[in-house]
């Protein structure tokens, strides 16, 4: 997938600019899937852990159904792409994910009931 260099370069100018560990929010969303999509096996678990943090944060998650599904089953599908050699937490990511909508789903069945 070709990446506009620009977006890219943003984006690592806008990392360089943070202090903390992982740039979180909405503007952390926005950077790691530049960055993802550019080097995948780097950003893997920073995006799916925005992604998650958002699917519980969010008041965009709150009030529209399915939103938080969406953001983790996104999550899921990144922490696909975390190295085998990436720390325990790290590669722990996708069970997280996985547990997390699960747990939806079994609450979305048991309200449509």
């Amino acid at each position: 997938m070709n990446v506009h260099t620009d977006l890219v370069l943003a984006a690592r100018v806008r990392l360089m600019g943070h202090n903390e560990r992982i740039l979180e929010g909405e503007e952390g969303l926005r950077v790691y899937r530049i960055l993802f999509t550019a080097t995948p096996h780097v950003y893997a678990y920073k995006l799916a852990y925005v992604l998650r943090d958002l699917s519980e944060t969010s008041p965009r998650a709150a009030r529209m159904p399915g939103a938080r599904q969406t953001l983790l089953a996104q999550a899921r599908a990144a922490s696909t792409h975390i190295p085998t050699d990436a720390p325990a937490h790290q590669q722990r990511m996708w069970e997280y994910s996985v547990a997390e909508l699960r747990d939806i789903e079994r609450r979305l069945g048991q309200a449509n009931r």
